[in-house]
């Protein structure tokens, strides 16, 4: 996957990231499993920037949210910036996009987001003390959809690079029957 894309195949890809985002968030989902995290992953390795990663990221949450709700400013301004952790992983699995790379990165923004959402919850939040027991009984709470983020963002990323993979080999006229996903 290279980073050197045609204008129109990056609005494209943009446009289907950004709808695959809003149109996860909206169906039936067990919570945190959404999409999100491997948009940016995968936008790491498609798109060249990082504020096109980032934009992709924020208008997916944020048409979402317009749809669905907005929520308390803090703990969502945290939301939108813990989605944005993948970015920091791109130097990481961009120099050989690796199916144990992709999923530590996965594995690691899930990590994140769990931290800072739930400590955004104790601090902007009225649910538990501001003390370091309250801090702990906010992560304690959070434990359940941290199972959920890490799975969704293990399924979205195989299937994101997964199709992105098998999108660049069937372009370069390559069986897709023995297509490898990632390099070895």
């Amino acid at each position: 996957m290279q980073r050197k894309n045609s204008p129109s195949l990056v609005l494209l890809v943009a446009f289907a990231l950004i709808a695959l985002c809003v149109v996860a968030r909206l169906l039936p989902h067990p919570p945190n499993f959404a999409p999100v995290a491997a948009v940016a992953l995968v936008g790491c390795l498609f798109l060249a920037r990082h504020w096109q990663v980032g934009l992709v990221v924020v208008l997916g949450m944020g048409i979402g949210d317009a749809l669905l709700g907005f929520y308390d400013l803090g703990v969502m301004v945290t939301v939108y910036a813990s989605l944005l952790l993948p970015l920091a992983a791109r130097r990481f699995i961009t120099p050989s996009p690796t199916a144990l790379r992709i999923g530590a990165a996965a594995i690691g923004a899930g990590v994140g987001f769990f931290l800072t959402t739930n400590a955004a919850v104790w601090y902007f939040g009225s649910s538990y003390p501001p003390t370091a027991d309250g801090l702990l009984a906010s992560y304690a709470a959070g434990l359940p959809f941290l199972k959920w983020t890490l799975a969704g963002n293990l399924f979205w990323s195989a299937v994101l690079f997964g199709a992105f993979r098998l999108g660049a080999r069937a372009s370069r006229g390559e069986s897709l029957s023995t297509a490898r996903l990632l390099p070895a």
